[in-house]
């Protein structure tokens, strides 16, 4: 309405005549909003009446549009139809998203729900004396995104999930359930999936990995696991959490990720795998390979003073099994010079 040139004129009879015509309450009446005013040309004009607009507004019943008619300067109001719901429920849901579309004597209406990615679009048709509802339907593109994640990952397609998350960005994930339910399970499936391929194709391995953890960051952190920062404190849920029951413990995860810093030292990315090999001592203490796989990390490095104090800790947390167990080199690093 705004944008009429005579749209600051038509404001006051505009408001007056809704308010009048469907006997708006003081609270009603305050929630008016003439940006929510659209001048349209549906046809099918009673005589006297050049004129026709489209509002939409809240009352106690939820958001009704109205069709209305006017002369050019809106001295004459008449109420032509009005229309809220149909047999789906309500057919407007929101007004802060709201889109409005004519075609010859249709009127598209889709708006969404606030803080959701479901919407509602409705196609009313003017007959010159009835709005007919031709078409609604709702709909919910991030609820659709993660039951497609769902089946995906009920059949371990690691390539068919990295595709959907890098051809879709769903609306407000955080305000569904699978954001919170899904990131654990296709974390773990992207560590089986890494560990089956890890001997063939290291890098594959690594982005298999890295999707899992970013996935299961949406829901609950964490998200320096690729820095080394990850902390205990992201493992403890608070009273905020949605869904706590789906949470990883940290002994699971800090087994997958003890595996990635591995990766990475495979790909020859030894500086990166030190943070997070050093991020997974720091988390748990007791793992025993993990000061195996930071000592061969830090003898390729140069830094062999490093590496001997952790072999020699892998050795003690081994105990009376370090004779069978440990491998040739870590005694022979051991004695190096």
């Amino acid at each position: 309405m705004s944008q009429l040139k005579d749209g600051k004129k038509l404001t006051k009879p505009l408001l007056n005549f809704i308010t009048k015509a469907l006997d708006l309450s003081k609270e009603e009446t305050s929630l008016l909003n003439i940006d929510l005013f659209y001048e349209v040309d549906l046809g099918g004009l009673p005589t006297g009446y050049t004129r026709q607009f489209v509002a939409l507004f809240y009352h106690s019943e939820g958001i009704e549009l109205v069709l209305l008619a006017s002369n050019a300067d809106a001295s004459k109001i008449k109420l032509l139809d009005r229309a809220q719901s149909s047999d789906e429920g309500s057919l407007f849901v929101n007004t802060a998203k709201l889109e409005i579309s004519t075609n010859k004597n249709q009127i598209e209406v889709w708006t969404q729900y606030p803080f959701r990615a479901s919407y509602t679009k409705a196609v009313l048709e003017w007959s010159s004396n009835k709005l007919k509802v031709i078409s609604h339907e709702y709909g919910d593109p991030t609820a659709e995104f993660f039951d497609k994640k769902k089946s995906l990952l009920r059949n371990k397609d690691i390539l068919g999930l990295i595709d959907l998350e890098n051809s879709e960005d769903p609306f407000y994930p955080s305000a569904y359930e699978g954001n919170y339910t899904l990131g654990a399970p296709t974390l773990v499936l992207a560590h089986q999936k890494a560990l089956a391929i890890h001997k063939k194709n290291i890098k594959a391995a690594i982005s298999y990995l890295e999707y899992g953890f970013s996935q299961y960051s949406y829901g609950y952190g964490p998200f320096g696991y690729s820095d080394g920062t990850v902390t205990k404190e992201d493992f403890v849920a608070s009273e905020y959490d949605s869904y706590p029951e789906s949470r990883m413990s940290l002994n699971v995860y800090v087994g997958i990720y003890n595996d990635y810093g591995y990766f990475l030292s495979l790909d020859g990315r030894n500086k990166e795998a030190k943070l997070v090999l050093s991020n997974v001592i720091k988390l748990v203490p007791t793992r025993t390979v993990a000061y195996l796989n930071i000592a061969d990390v830090e003898w390729t490095l140069g830094q062999k003073t490093a590496a001997k104090e952790h072999y020699k800790q892998y050795i003690k947390l081994l105990g009376s099994k370090a004779t069978s167990i440990a491998p040739k080199r870590v005694q022979e690093r051991l004695k190096a010079k």
